[in-house]
């Protein structure tokens, strides 16, 4: 009524989600009319033409307001609005909350088909920039509702991962075979990185959305599932470590460290799967001014680092050889490597100091050997510093 005094960027938001609301307004009407008849079960259970008008809505509220787009522009050309997208799906969340509680007494219980529910759970992060935190709770209340146990993971392994996902992060490795096992025997990398579909095809906010759902899937999926469906992970954890884009890699270094939480130790160390991780992990930690902004370089450090001490502490012996040798690398080629290249930058000699920490604290009487390099270190740090 008096949209004119909205900005021209709002008033463009409201016409986005203008429908969705008055769509929410009629179903949430019908649902306070069937909840007036409560003591009528037979009716309620009866399905009728409005709630069959209203399960039909399913499938058009999720392509209208929950899809995300393929690509970061509109069909003008535009940019996309991710505030206007946002409360666009925080709207058709709510909506498809409403039509299960509105389809509950019905003899037919509501359901989302498979493409559906890929829509749904690309909103299960709030801090994505797509995403509310009243969109994440909304999408996290319908997977309650709809997706038990087993029907969680068997969506999770089969059609999000397998069907879904695979795909789209599917490339030629040096480290994987086609089921995304490691090579017994790895092959020289080829001069020219592989690439995936989604680098043919997207810009680097589609991966964000795809890597948002795979995040889902590992923090959702039950630890046994994990353990029997590795392969299936392990390639699009290895496709997301190893991209170019300092956002997606990120992003897939903090999915992997779920991951390393959530696969059984002997699983990962007797397959080899430890070792195809460290080899891909490794590079990030030389992402290090000046070739690679600071801001960045930090984004990158923290989790990288974390994911290797994981890796060495899934051997649980701390006197392992194997394990000893890999702490000693990541000191040697991590730290003081990245202190070398990078020593003139204070915020990134912080942060090789509290990881030298942990390290530290993982090697035990076994640093003794790292002691003067170590030393001399630090009175460079202090000298540095006056």
């Amino acid at each position: 009524m008096h949209e004119s005094l909205l900005g021209q960027a709002n008033r463009e938001r409201l016409s986005a989600i203008q429908s969705g609301l008055e769509l929410f307004g009629r179903v949430n009407v019908l649902l306070v009319t069937r909840e007036g008849f409560e003591e009528d079960q037979q009716a309620l259970s009866a399905p009728n033409e409005e709630i069959l008008h209203v399960r039909g809505l399913v499938r058009p509220v999720a392509e209208k307001l929950i899809k995300l787009p393929m690509d970061n522009t509109d069909n003008t050309g535009q940019a996309v609005d991710y505030t206007a997208r946002s409360l666009a799906a925080e709207v058709g969340l709510a909506l498809l909350v409403l039509i299960s509680l509105l389809c509950s007494p019905s003899s037919e219980p509501f359901t989302l088909d498979d493409t559906a529910w890929v829509y749904v759970v690309m909103y299960t992060d709030e801090d994505d920039i797509w995403t509310t935190v009243d969109s994440s709770r909304l999408a996290a209340r319908l997977v309650e509702i709809s997706l038990a146990d087993d029907k969680l993971d068997t969506f999770i392994t089969q059609c999000l991962l397998h069907d879904t996902l695979r795909p789209l992060f599917s490339k030629s490795s040096t480290r994987l075979t086609a089921s995304g096992r490691p090579l017994q025997i790895s092959q020289p990398p080829s001069g020219m990185q592989p690439m995936t579909s989604l680098d043919n095809i997207s810009q680097e906010h589609e991966k964000l959305h795809a890597a948002s759902s795979f995040k889902w899937a590992v923090t959702s999926c039950s630890k046994a599932a994990v353990g029997r469906h590795w392969p299936l992970f392990l390639p699009i954890l290895l496709s997301l470590v190893e991209d170019h884009n300092t956002a997606v890699r990120a992003k897939g270094l903090r999915i992997l460290g779920h991951f390393l939480d959530k696969c059984p130790p002997n699983t990962i160390l007797s397959a080899g799967v430890d070792n195809v991780i460290q080899d891909a992990v490794f590079p990030t930690l030389l992402f290090l001014p000046s070739t690679t902004p600071e801001n960045e370089s930090i984004e990158l450090l923290y989790p990288a680092y974390r994911v290797l001490l994981q890796v060495a502490q899934l051997d649980p012996d701390a006197k392992s050889l194997q394990r000893r040798r890999f702490l000693d690398k990541l000191l040697r080629d991590g730290i003081f490597a990245g202190h070398y290249h990078a020593s003139q930058h204070a915020r990134i000699v912080e942060v090789l100091m509290n990881i030298s920490k942990d390290i530290i604290s993982c090697l035990g009487i076994f640093t003794a050997k790292h002691l003067q390099v170590n030393i001399i270190g630090i009175v460079n740090i202090i000298t540095a510093a006056y």
